[in-house]
C-alpha cells in the first residue's frame, strides 16, 4: 500500500466516524440536544473560571 492509498484510507475512516457521530446525535430529541449544549457551555465557562 503506498502513501496515497494510506491517506485515502485514513480520510475515509475519519469521514465514517464523523457520519456515525452525526447519526447518533440526530437520534437525540430536542431537549436532549439542548441539555447537552447547555452542559457543554457550562463546562467551558467553569474551565475558564467565569462561573
Amino acid at each position: 500500500m503506498n502513501v496515497a492509498e494510506k491517506q485515502i484510507n485514513v480520510k475515509n475512516q475519519k469521514t465514517a466516524l464523523l457520519k456515525s457521530k452525526a447519526a447518533s446525535s440526530f437520534k437525540k430529541t430536542k431537549p436532549e440536544i439542548s441539555n447537552s449544549i447547555l452542559q457543554r457551555v457550562i463546562s467551558l465557562l467553569r474551565k475558564e473560571e467565569l462561573i
